[in-house]
């Protein structure tokens, strides 16, 4: 085995310096970097324009039933809409701050960021029903008008993203739990996507927030 002057291994020395297999070398870090895979980029872009496209058919429908979208607009718990968006911006930053620690081989608090974002998400869906349940006690359904048609449409499909999105940082964080911590490039992308499609999500809420309960 080649020994340096002072009779220290080399092999050893060239293993203390190279860079865990989960971690980005320095000249990754300074090259540039885009998080996940091309394939959740291309789900993102296809999501968004359909999506769009719903948007769109919102405001089209706004401008041909005025008043059903007045009168629903009035029937939206705002309260209850800006605590779930509290929810989503949180359980973001707490997703961010996991990917974060998992490219630092922080696993263990990765995997508390991961267990606070998916409380938010939890307690999100909680308050969806809750305001589901109240809509429908008040009388509101999808047959009630075109507003509560589309809106109960377009916020069922979120919550679809949600549950989706919450089924996915519980495999991260299982992942992170595990007594190998994750490791490799493939493994780190895969937390990338993850972060993604819950930041997809999030988006999504913003402006169907904006939609459904500011706009008059």
């Amino acid at each position: 085995m080649p020994h340096d002057g002072n009779g220290t291994s080399l092999v050893a020395e060239e293993a203390q310096q190279a860079p865990a297999p989960h971690q980005r070398t320095e000249t990754d870090r300074t090259a540039p970097w885009l998080p996940g895979e091309v394939g959740i980029w291309v789900f993102v872009l296809t999501d968004l324009m359909m999506f769009t496209a719903y948007f769109a058919a919102v405001m089209n429908e706004r401008g041909h039933h005025g008043r059903d979208f007045v009168a629903g607009r009035a029937a939206m718990n705002t309260d209850l809409g800006v605590v779930n968006t509290f929810l989503m911006l949180t359980a973001s930053l707490c997703i961010a701050l996991a990917v974060h620690a998992v490219r630092e081989s922080e696993h263990h608090t990765s995997r508390r960021f991961l267990l606070a974002a998916g409380t938010c998400g939890a307690l999100f869906i909680v308050a969806k029903a809750i305001e589901w349940s109240s809509a429908v006690g008040a009388g509101h359904t999808p047959q009630t008008n075109v507003f509560f048609q589309m809106y109960f449409l377009l916020t069922g499909m979120h919550l679809l993203h949600v549950i989706i999105a919450m089924l996915v940082l519980a495999h991260m964080w299982h992942t992170t739990g595990r007594g190998t911590a994750p490791t490799g490039t493939r493994r780190l992308r895969f937390f990338e996507n993850g972060a993604t499609f819950w930041h997809l999500t999030d988006t999504l809420w913003i402006v169907l927030f904006t939609l459904f309960y500011l706009v008059r």
